[in-house]
């Protein structure tokens, strides 16, 4: 473990996320680590939050069986996730687990939009699987398998969470994946 860096604190309030965006639990007074995404389109994070594993467990079990299962197939279907802790997993250093795609092994400097998640526990980042960068092409690819429950889903998260821009940048094409 090591401290959380900048590029995974809050670009929109230039600090570290100190709550979760479902619950409002301050972290560092719950006994859970939580995650922080972001997504990128091109090179502006369009949108950004940090939530509990307990309140991200409840997001994924909103989501239809069938769309886990495929978000699981998907993830443990790729050989990459595997190779890449062979290779970095000694690694503590979160531009080395963002350098690639997660799954498809795609550059980063190649790659347009994106989305990156960290694991987090108190002002610690907890390594492996994550940090992780998912290329929008993964993302489609998950997309495309998902049942139109899920999708809404995952919208009404978005629109319920985030106002303008964000939630205006991810529809129609969306990003319904927990990475």
């Amino acid at each position: 473990m090591g401290d959380i860096p900048p590029f995974f604190h809050s670009f929109e309030h230039d600090e570290p996320f100190h709550t979760c965006l479902t619950c409002e639990q301050a972290f560092h007074k719950i006994d859970a680590p939580y995650t922080v995404t972001k997504v990128f389109k091109g090179p502006e994070c369009v949108f950004e939050y940090g939530m509990c594993l307990p309140c991200r467990k409840n997001m994924a079990d909103s989501f239809s069986e069938e769309s886990r299962q495929r978000i699981t197939a998907f993830f443990e279907g790729s050989p990459n996730l595997a190779l890449r802790s062979e290779e970095i997993g000694h690694s503590q250093n979160h531009e080395d687990w963002i350098k690639n795609c997660a799954t498809c092994r795609t550059p980063l400097t190649e790659v347009i939009d994106y989305s990156v998640a960290c694991m987090g526990f108190g002002s610690n980042m907890i390594f492996d699987p994550f940090p992780m960068m998912v290329c929008s092409d993964c993302e489609q690819k998950v997309q495309e398998h998902l049942s139109k429950s899920t999708r809404e889903q995952w919208d009404k998260f978005i629109l319920d969470n985030f106002d303008g821009p964000p939630a205006d940048a991810l529809k129609p094409d969306g990003v319904p994946i927990l990475v």
